[in-house]
């Protein structure tokens, strides 16, 4: 009995978690600086954190290997209007989604580079006053054959939930 009672607490404990699918991990508010600028963003808990250059990435070590969501927030951008990025990106014909917002655009479409591999990218700009962020992302599968399409409007969500820390 007591066996049994230890196994299902293990399982609660698991699946509370999210276990291994970042999608069930509950999100939280997590702190950092890109190029000198205070942010914060709302991630699935448990990625590990890489402070690169001006950059900062988030991503998830498992089994000594690196799997996405893989998500980059930068002071500054380089296309400063939808119009303007949707140039820099003249191979892509799979558009989710090209937005422009009161304060920026995002773009979500998938990767030119590996069409038809599930690898689709997430690109957020916005405006802070006299300050620019930006959220780069990659989403590709897990497990050979697993869809992730559906999971582009969640990594969509996180990149929107970036501002500036105060």
């Amino acid at each position: 009995m007591k066996s049994i009672l230890l196994m299902l607490c293990v399982a609660a404990t698991a699946c509370a978690g999210g276990g291994d699918d970042w999608t069930k991990k509950p999100l939280k508010t997590v702190s950092g600086t890109a190029g000198g600028v205070p942010f914060s963003i709302e991630l699935p808990d448990g990625m590990r954190e890489k402070v690169d250059g001006k950059d900062v990435r988030y991503d998830f070590h498992i089994d000594d290997r690196t799997k996405t969501p893989e998500i980059t927030v930068s002071a500054g951008g380089y296309a400063k209007t939808l119009d303007d990025y949707m140039k820099t990106e003249p191979g892509v014909d799979n558009w989710l989604r090209k937005e422009t917002l009161p304060d920026g655009y995002v773009v979500s479409y998938e990767n030119s580079s590996y069409k038809g591999k599930e690898d689709y990218l997430v690109y957020v700009y916005r405006t802070f006053g006299d300050k620019v962020m930006t959220c780069h992302a990659r989403v590709t599968p897990w497990t050979k054959g697993a869809a992730v399409k559906d999971k582009v409007p969640l990594i969509e969500k996180m990149c929107l939930s970036m501002k500036l820390a105060k």
